[in-house]
């Protein structure tokens, strides 16, 4: 694949009914970020949560403006998991940008900042925010688990962490993953922890590596926490399911 092919560049997007919110985030990535590619598919999901129907339609009428092709899916029910599996189905590319309707991109990139780290073997590249558990050394997101057989310690083995934030894909690896996903569950609570087998056996053959902003800062800043805390909002998990609720 050379670097030109590459630059093509598929985009799925989640969003609720939250007109102001996908107005800034897209006003962010837009000239930061999807300028730089040529984008070939636009896939986004409005799910029927926060807002009414006058919010969904101006949420249809942004990303039409701004996609003219895009392909709009709008469930009966919301389920965040069940849009993000329908989503990363939908795709077809080699190379796919994840994106949610509550972030900001602080810093510019370009096909040259995100294609050298999509070599064989990365199945994503996260862009780094504040919530990632990053001590700023490692290129990858990754932690160590101590491997023990009848208790006797025999090193530790590398656990790839993937998410759902703002991410690039590598296009088999989302389809993949999507394949497996149980859609009842949070998508990154079943990535781990035991939660969902298969899938976390499909990913851990890929490695997951990190685009920070310059000089190690973050590159994306998450606006959904403000907007849900000026709403009163909470957001919870049980059992691997996330839950929102008014206070």
């Amino acid at each position: 694949m050379d670097d030109d092919e590459r630059a093509d560049l598929e985009l799925t997007l989640v969003a609720g009914r939250r007109p102001e919110l996908l107005r800034r985030t897209l006003d962010s990535f837009g000239p930061g970020l999807l300028r730089h590619f040529r984008l070939t598919a636009v896939h986004a999901n409005i799910d029927p949560v926060f807002g009414d129907a006058a919010d969904a339609r101006a949420c249809r009428e942004i990303l039409r403006e701004q996609f003219p092709g895009v392909q709009i899916r709008e469930p009966d029910r919301p389920g965040f998991c069940a849009a993000v599996t329908r989503l990363w189905s939908a795709t077809r590319g080699r190379l796919v940008l994840h994106l949610e309707d509550d972030w900001l991109l602080t810093s510019p990139v370009t096909p040259a900042d995100v294609l050298p780290l999509m070599t064989d073997g990365v199945g994503s590249v996260r862009l780094v925010s504040k919530h990632i558990d990053w001590d700023g050394h490692s290129p990858f997101s990754e932690r160590r688990r101590k491997r023990r057989l009848l208790g006797v310690p025999l090193g530790t083995r590398r656990i790839a962490i993937f998410g759902t934030s703002p991410c690039f894909l590598d296009g088999a690896f989302a389809r993949g993953s999507a394949r497996l996903m149980d859609p009842g569950l949070d998508p990154e609570k079943q990535m781990r922890k035991g939660r969902n087998p298969a899938l976390e056996d499909f990913q851990q053959r890929f490695r997951c590596r990190l685009l920070p902003g310059p000089g190690g800062t973050e590159l994306i800043t998450d606006i959904g926490r403000e907007w849900r805390d000026g709403k009163g909002i909470t957001k919870t998990t049980v059992d691997g399911r996330s839950i929102w609720e008014e206070r």
